[in-house]
This record gives C-alpha cells, structure tokens and sequence, in this order.
C-alpha cells in the first residue's frame, strides 16, 4: 500500500483537476494559488471576463464543501475586481480500494475516480 495523501497534497490534487478542465473549456488561467488558507485558489479569464475559482477537495464519498464564510468574503473581493465567483467541487477515491475505507484513503502516484461536475455558480 502506499502513502496516503495529506490534505495539502489532495487540495493540490483539485487544483490540478480543475486548472486542466478551465484550460481544457478555452480560459485562460492568469494565477493559481495552492495555499489552503488562499481564497480564490484560480483567477482566470474567458471573454473579456475575469473569473474568481474557490476550489475545494475532499476524500470518497465526500465532496469539498464551499463554507459561507469562504464565499462571503471571495464574493466581496470579487465585486471590488468586477469578477464572477464560482465554486469547484472535487471528491478523489483510491481506485484500487475494494471497500469503502479504501476508496477513501488517495495515494500519492495512486490511480483514482475523480468526481466533478465543472464549476458552479456561489450560493445567493
């Protein structure tokens, strides 16, 4: 068995997985920001529109959740920049776990199921 992820290397794991998705979808991405405590971690570009990405990361079967707390205060950073907020979910499971337990432990240079579903709007 190999060495599970820690949390900083799974939040780093999301990033990953939504900067290749922005730049996959035509953004152009002008900063990413990997620290935990850094709110928005993407800032991106698509047609003259500038993007503020929170992205959150959690192990199977959880998702990352967007704190309202988080989205208060991106939201007001936002309409100081004249950015759209939006939020990224990421869940990760091992892919070679059989049970539950397994699938909820990622390992570094592991193989996974990665579950998310692009960006969404922040909560009203």
């Amino acid at each position: 068995m190999g060495k599970p992820m820690n949390g900083e290397e799974l939040h780093f794991f999301g990033i990953r997985v939504v900067y290749k998705d922005l730049v996959d979808q035509g953004y152009e991405v002008l900063n990413v920001r990997k620290e935990m405590d850094v709110n928005p971690q993407i800032l991106a570009r698509k047609s003259d529109t500038l993007y503020f990405i929170v992205v959150r990361t959690a192990t199977y079967p959880q998702m990352g959740v967007l704190t309202p707390e988080v989205a208060a205060k991106v939201s007001m950073h936002a309409l100081r920049h004249k950015a759209v907020c939006r939020f990224a979910s990421v869940g990760v499971a091992n892919a070679n776990g059989e049970t539950d337990e397994e699938m909820g432990r990622p390992e570094l240079g592991g193989e996974f199921y990665i579950n998310y579903n692009g960006l969404l709007p922040f909560p009203q």
